[in-house]
């Protein structure tokens, strides 16, 4: 029970860094504390950056649970609901193939294959770990 709260939680700050509106700044792409100026979505470099950790621990604990609802979850947010791109490609394409794998929709060897071709991401290694786990005897 406390871990569904503390994902709620997390996902319930998620949604409030994203949707926080920060005033505009006409600025150079690098703010002098070194964070990037804040975006069309209103978003300082600050609330991005939490925003992203949030997001990308989340889907982490996700995987590590083997909790497929909540990376379902995760996967609409991050790319319907978030007002800015919150995961790199590879990162998307990481939590995707942990879905299809718990799924049991993507033969392991062939998500396996598909995380070993991704050059970057913080997801790559818990989605491999996950479709190892689940790939047949």
């Amino acid at each position: 029970m406390g871990r569904r709260i503390r994902a709620h939680a997390a996902l319930a700050l998620l949604g409030a860094l994203v949707s926080v509106s920060a005033c505009k700044r006409d600025s150079a792409s690098k703010t002098d504390h070194g964070f990037p100026a804040p975006s069309a979505s209103g978003l300082d470099g600050m609330q991005f950056s939490s925003a992203r950790r949030v997001a990308l621990e989340s889907a982490k604990a996700a995987m590590q649970r083997r909790d497929l609802e909540r990376l379902k979850q995760l996967n609409v947010w991050v790319r319907n609901r978030a007002q800015v791109a919150l995961f790199e490609p590879d990162d998307l394409s990481a939590l995707e193939l942990a879905i299809q794998c718990l799924e049991q929709v993507t033969p392991a060897s062939t998500a396996v294959a598909s995380l070993d071709d991704l050059r970057s991401g913080s997801l790559r290694q818990p989605a491999r770990v996950v479709c190892l786990e689940h790939a047949a005897p």
